[in-house]
């Protein structure tokens, strides 16, 4: 079941979870007077900086500064959200949860997301059976050992085969008692037409199954044996599925990313099934689309730093200066590795081992480098062409965080250009006022294409996409950065309504946005939290735009320590309260020494001092 969990419930939880034998299961602790140590499993370390206070029921690692309770380690370490890191815990400590009952359409939602699930586990099982021991998986057992892999391999991440029938998997499934409606659904079997049956997506293919960050397969990929198009098919969207926030290997590889505080991301499955095999865990893939922005925000909980390792090829660069794009948009630092032409990290590491991908690693130039020598490559001697790739580089520059790494590339490109660096710098300042002027908010909430035009009095953009339209509407929030923090708890189901009520923290609220978007929430919460879609149809104009800021609110920093967030937001709001309250008493003693109400100043002086 999946509701509201009550404050109770989540003390009785933490109370009962000794932190010492919970995080004993992933990191080797040794006692040192009251605590216990450790190597940090959030980076690379040699000497233990990571202790364990059993009595505080409290973590906190002196190299990198985590820290917090049973929840947060879980959070961090498997990737989950707080309510489903309670859930856990509380199965682990044997603790019913009584969580709110759902209404008829959150529990209709919710069996449909279990049948889902179930459905992939039964056809992850048929497809990795044929694999292993059906006769006719043979072919596809001897082109796994052309690639280097055996059982193992095929066993850790379950990779299976589909027959070349035309409804093998859709004959399984009906025997498995499963309804056709939940597969197609899930795109395994599509209608046939003029009458045909329904039919298999993947047939005569290899396959890969696709893992979420709490281990449960949402999607498949299949490839072909031989060189035939298309290489790869992937499962459409569903309700448990959306390729922009999943990434292959991601379930298996964030332990692994955590410690070296990187990722390798590779385009191809067999590039990161090859690099993982190689000692290099901390890879992994995109699933047949482009690096998106969720993507950026996922792996922002685990690393400093991206490594990219596309195609070499026009279409790989492409991709590459995409991705360099994205991650820099979130502050990622991106980093390439150049292969030889033609080789991919599978192909390479096959032909020239572990050890050369090590030194090449080692030796990864910035993406940015790439893109300046690049483009000015491209441009040539002409100076038309020159000075048109020197703008686009200063563009890109400009997007880069820090100042000081934004002038020494600025350097490097006078050097490499020949065009003189003030020159280079007054472009780059040009650009960036027209880029103020222009600045733009992107929201993954969706604006139905039925709402009026913008009015003139709002200024920022927020793009939203409906009906394959893209539509563009203003705003401008007017809310204090600890309400909005509130608030985000609030819609991303991390904070009951119920803990945020008790503590006062809408009474503190001011800004009349803040308030609206508090009482549009309040009205709409549900047990399983809130649905974009059915939410943004049921508000005017004004509320979309406040619900779109809100919601591209970067929610990776609530998965550091919810409760600590909480707290600071409601001290924050009481201290805005408190300081409003103070103006207010100063205007009234102005207002009465002007009228010489000595009295009513007296009064106003002690309620001010009693502020103060």
């Amino acid at each position: 079941m999946t509701g509201q969990i009550s404050e109770d419930k989540i003390n009785e939880v933490r109370e009962q979870t000794d932190i010492v034998e919970l995080i004993s299961q992933y990191v080797s602790l040794k006692r040192s007077g009251v605590n216990h140590m450790g190597l940090c499993p959030f980076h690379s370390e040699k000497s233990p900086s990571f202790s364990v206070n059993s009595s505080r029921q409290f973590f906190h690692c002196f190299g990198c500064g985590v820290g917090g309770d049973v929840f947060s380690f879980l959070m961090q370490t498997e990737g989950l959200t707080f309510p489903d890191a309670v859930r856990r815990l509380a199965e682990r400590s044997g603790i019913d949860l009584q969580e709110r009952i759902l209404s008829p359409e959150e529990e209709l939602r919710q069996q449909q997301r279990e049948r889902l699930y179930r459905v992939n586990d039964v056809a992850a099982n048929y497809f990795h059976h044929l694999l292993m021991d059906h006769p006719a998986g043979a072919a596809a057992r001897n082109y796994m050992k052309t690639r280097g892999y055996g059982r193992k391999a095929a066993g850790e991440y379950q990779i299976g085969f589909a027959l070349d029938s035309w409804d093998g998997l859709k004959k399984h499934l009906e025997e498995e008692g499963i309804a056709a409606a939940d597969a197609r659904i899930l795109g395994l079997i599509r209608p046939g037409k003029q009458g045909r049956g329904d039919y298999d997506l993947f047939r005569g293919r290899l396959i890969f199954p696709v893992y979420d960050l709490t281990g449960q397969i949402v999607a498949f990929a299949g490839r072909v044996l031989d060189d035939s198009k298309p290489k790869y098919i992937n499962s459409p969207e569903s309700p448990i599925y959306h390729k922009g926030r999943v990434l292959f290997g991601l379930y298996q590889a964030r332990q692994a990313m955590r410690q070296s505080g990187e990722v390798l991301l590779v385009e191809g499955y067999f590039d990161q099934l090859a690099l993982f095999r190689a000692g290099f865990p901390q890879v992994v893939a995109t699933c047949g689309t482009a690096l998106t922005v969720e993507h950026a925000r996922i792996l922002k909980r685990y690393i400093q730093r991206v490594v990219l390792l596309f195609d070499q090829d026009s279409a790989g660069k492409k991709a590459t200066f995409k991705a360099m794009t994205v991650l820099q948009e979130e502050g990622l630092p991106a980093v390439v590795i150049e292969l030889p032409s033609g080789d991919d990290p599978d192909s390479f590491i096959q032909r020239e081992g572990a050890e050369a991908f090590r030194l090449r690693l080692e030796k990864a130039r910035s993406v940015m480098d790439l893109f300046i020598d690049d483009l000015l490559t491209e441009a040539g001697s002409g100076i038309e062409q020159k000075v048109r790739a020197a703008e686009k580089i200063i563009e890109q520059i400009s997007g880069l965080s820090s100042e000081l790494e934004q002038d020494l590339y600025l350097k490097e490109l006078a050097q490499r250009s020949g065009i003189d660096l003030e020159q280079l710098k007054e472009v780059r300042a040009k650009g960036s006022g027209e880029r103020q002027q222009k600045k733009k908010a992107y929201t993954s909430v969706p604006i139905p294409e039925e709402y009026p035009p913008p009015e003139d009095d709002f200024s920022g953009t927020i793009g939203g996409i409906y009906s394959g339209r893209v539509k563009t509407v203003e705003s401008k929030p007017g809310w204090s950065p600890p309400e909005k923090n509130l608030l985000c708890l609030l819609l991303k189901n991390h904070v009951s309504v119920k803990k945020i009520i008790e503590s006062g923290g809408l009474e503190n609220l001011h800004h009349q946005d803040a308030l609206a978007m508090a009482e549009v929430l309040l009205a709409h919460e549900t047990a399983s939290g809130f649905d974009m879609e059915a939410l943004v149809a049921q508000l005017d104009p004004g509320k979309v735009l406040l619900l779109s800021e809100l919601s591209s609110f970067d929610q990776g920093q609530f998965c550091e320590n919810v409760d600590a967030i909480f707290n600071d937001c409601l001290r924050a709001l009481q201290q805005e309260q408190i300081k409003r309250q103070r103006m207010e008493s100063m205007d009234k003693i102005r207002q009465y020494e002007q009228g010489g109400e000595t009295e009513d100043i007296k009064d106003s002086l002690k309620e001010f001092t009693n502020l103060k």
